[in-house]
Formats: C-alpha cells, sequence, structure tokens
C-alpha cells in the first residue's frame, strides 16, 4: 500500500510493542555514511496508519520491534540498512505531522526526488525555530549539539547533561532554558506535551485580547521563548497586549518582531535602533513617518552622515515642533517627557497616552492652568478613580459629607 505523498520515498515504518502489549508507530529514517560518516537515524512518531496512506485502509509496518527497559529485538519483518542498534539510538524529532510542512517548503522538483536527506536539512530548519539550541554552532562553525547527540547515540545511549554542557547553547543560556535540552532529550513525549499546552495557553491569550489571526512565525516564537525560560509570563502577556494594540509603550523582543515582519533578526535590530532614535527624539509612534530600512541602510553606507546629519536634524525638528524649548539644552522628546509625564499622573491618576492629540495639547502649552485644565477634562471622561476622589471632595467642601445634617456641621448652618 502506497504512502502519502509528503512522505521521503525511503520512509520505512516501525510499530513498537511494550511489555504489557500496546502500540506505538513510527516513521524512520537514515541517512547514509556517505552524507555523515557515523550515520544517522530519526524518526517521527504516528497515531494512525491509515492517515499515512493514499488509499482506503492502513498501511503495514515493515517490522514490528518489542522494547523492554531500552532494548529493542526485532520479532517481525526488517528494516532497510537500519540495525536494531541504529534504531534504538535513534534521534527522535516528534509528529509525523511535521513532515507535512516540511514538504510544502520544498520546491517541486525536490518534492519530486525527495530523500531523507532533503527532508532533514529542512526538517532541521523548521525544528531549530522552536528548538534554536539543535542548531547550535561552535566558534568554527561546527554543530555542536548535533555532533554531542551523534556521539551520544554511537555509545548507545542518550546524552547526559555533561555532554549538553559542552554546546555553545548551553553555555549562553540561562538555566530556564537549559532544562529544555534535557527535557526534550530524554522525555520528548512529556515535553512535547508541554508545548502543546503551552502553545494552546498562548492561542487562547490572544484571542482574549481580540486577536483573531497572527502569523504562526510569532506563535512559534513565543511558545519558544515562554518553552524556553527565556520569556515570563508576564512577557508573554505584554507581547500579546502590545500584539493586540500597537499604541502601548511596551517594546516588543526583537525576535518576536522579527517574526512579526518576516524580516530577519539584522534588519529587526538595525531598524529598531533607528525607530528608538526617532522616537525618543520626537515621540512615541513619530517613527512610523519614517523609511526606517532606508535609514538603516544608508546609515551603514555612511555613519558620518547619521551622526551628523540624521541625528542633530531630529534634535532641530523636535524644538520646531515644541517651540518652548527654542534656544535651550531641551533638544529630545525624552528629555522634555519625564517631567510632563509626573504632572499627569498627579491630576489623572494614571499613564498617559502619549500617541493621543489631548497628549500633544498637555505637553505644547507653557500655562501650568491650561495643562490641569487638559488633564482634568480628560480624567473626567475617561472616569478615574483620582478623578471621581476630586469630585467628592469637593462635593464635600461644597455640601458636607455625605448624611451629615446642616446643624451639624455643614457649611450651612
Amino acid at each position: 500500500m502506497a504512502l502519502v505523498n509528503y512522505l521521503p520515498k525511503d520512509t520505512q515504518i516501525v510499530e513498537e510493542v511494550d511489555a504489557n502489549g500496546n502500540s506505538a508507530y513510527y516513521l524512520v529514517f537514515s541517512l547514509s555514511k556517505d552524507l555523515i560518516s557515523e550515520g544517522f537515524t530519526y524518526r517521527y512518531k504516528v497515531n494512525d496508519l491509515a492517515a499515512i496512506s493514499d488509499t482506503a485502509g492502513a498501511v503495514t509496518p515493515d517490522a514490528v520491534i518489542t522494547g523492554v527497559d531500552g532494548k529493542y529485538e526485532t520479532i517481525s519483518g526488517s528494516l532497510d540498512g537500519i540495525t536494531d542498534d541504529e534504531y534504538a539510538r535513534s534521534f527522535y524529532f516528534g509528529s509525523y505531522g511535521q513532515l507535512r510542512t516540511v514538504y510544502e517548503q520544498l520546491g517541486q522538483e525536490a518534492q519530486e526526488n525527495a530523500q531523507s536527506y532533503d527532508y532533514l536539512i529542512e526538517a532541521l530548519n523548521q525544528e531549530a525555530e522552536t528548538k534554536p539550541w539543535i542548531l547550535s554552532t561552535d566558534s568554527k562553525g561546527r554543530y555542536d549539539y548535533l555532533a554531542v547527540v551523534l556521539e551520544a547515540a554511537l555509545e548507545g545511549r542518550t546524552a547526559r547533561e555533561s555532554d549538553f554542557e559542552k554546546t555553545t547553547w548551553w553555555k549562553t543560556h540561562n538555566e530556564n532554558q537549559r532544562q529544555q535540552i534535557q527535557a526534550q532529550a530524554t522525555d520528548p513525549s512529556t515535553w512535547e506535551k508541554n508545548q502543546r499546552n503551552i502553545r494552546d495557553s498562548i492561542m487562547t491569550q490572544m484571542i482574549a485580547a481580540g486577536i483573531q489571526t497572527y502569523p504562526v512565525a510569532v506563535i512559534n516564537k513565543l511558545v519558544e521563548k515562554y518553552g524556553s525560560g527565556e520569556f515570563t509570563e508576564a512577557d508573554v502577556s505584554n507581547s500579546i497586549l502590545k500584539l493586540a494594540n500597537p499604541r502601548l509603550r511596551y517594546e516588543l523582543d526583537p525576535e518576536v518582531q522579527a517574526a512579526l515582519a518576516g524580516q530577519t533578526l539584522d534588519v529587526i535590530e538595525s531598524t529598531t535602533q533607528i525607530r528608538n532614535a526617532i522616537d525618543a527624539a520626537m515621540g512615541p509612534g513619530a517613527s512610523q513617518y519614517y523609511d526606517l530600512e532606508d535609514i538603516a541602510n544608508e546609515r551603514q553606507a555612511n555613519p558620518q552622515w547619521y551622526n551628523e546629519t540624521f541625528l542633530p536634524g531630529l534634535a532641530e525638528q523636535f524644538q520646531a515642533k515644541f517651540t518652548q524649548y527654542q534656544g535651550t539644552n531641551i533638544k529630545r522628546y525624552e528629555d522634555a517627557a519625564p517631567e510632563y509625564r509626573y504632572e499627569w499622573e498627579n491630576i489623572t491618576g494614571q499613564k498617559a497616552d502619549e500617541t493621543s492629540s489631548v497628549w500633544r495639547r498637555f505637553m505644547a502649552t507653557n500655562d501650568i492652568k491650561e495643562r490641569e485644565d487638559i488633564a482634568f477634562q480628560e480624567a473626567a471622561r475617561l472616569g478615574t478613580q483620582t478623578y471621581r476622589d476630586k469630585v467628592r471632595r469637593d462635593m464635600e467642601i461644597a455640601f458636607g459629607q455625605a448624611g451629615q445634617r446642616a446643624t451639624g456641621g455643614g457649611r450651612y448652618q
């Protein structure tokens, strides 16, 4: 019975039977020793053999293997070019459904001639989006994580923590992130379940925030960041709120920005620096009116222009916009804003929306009383607690406290 077209042509199927007679099915692949000197066997789990058949019914496993305490013995059938020992040392990637995504990203010619080597290269790239340690490289560009996995496999064991400590990724990440390597390597089923739970939680939060659709790359990046321990729950929550409302002052992580924009991290980091410089000089949101990539390219080609012309030009624009600062040493929005923020929060009891026209009016006037009126009117519109408290105090001053008799100390006796 033929397999569905998105599986590599050299796919082999194993039925694993545990000591209790329960079956699990795996799609198994082996790279030739001509490609990797040590050889490399890897597998994906499939829950329903009928799902990988291109006709009605289920496919038949090539081999049935019984496994007890990590030791395997073939009891029927055989695997082409893969020994029981190589199967026991195989690298577990996850669910077979990932192979369909890999297939769809291969070009037509690659699809027609797809072998496990093509799939492995693409699969590694995709897996590294949520498991960045897979493609960890040392200072010479060698894949040190894969080397650790292969070395352990050749010795008939799974990689130990002491093996992972040799990798660049391990050395450059925190303890929570390191634990993910161990969990993924030693208990992949539990690790995969936790990742699904994290994804479900993030998508639920996004829907609750009013987000109906977002690139899968953004969701993957949030799952990776939280699942690896790099993000806290607060980081995830703030990121989702920012995605739902881009006007919030919270700054997205550069890698999340890159996933959102479909750009490389290098582009995001360079344009983020420029955006921050513009917003610091002119106010939040001002950067949306500039071509950030064009400025980034010009800065790379001519750093002198950026430092001696572009940045001083922003200072001139700021003083032209806020004329009260002309001829002073205040040349950037961020130099002037803290005093206004303090004043606004004192009047309203909450932070200002610094992209709003109300805030711009508030900051543009030198008249303290006028600023108080502007802020108080906004507090009234929003119904802030500070506004309600002030109204209550004013009423008590004018008419006495609630329930107070006029002859008992009120204003009118």
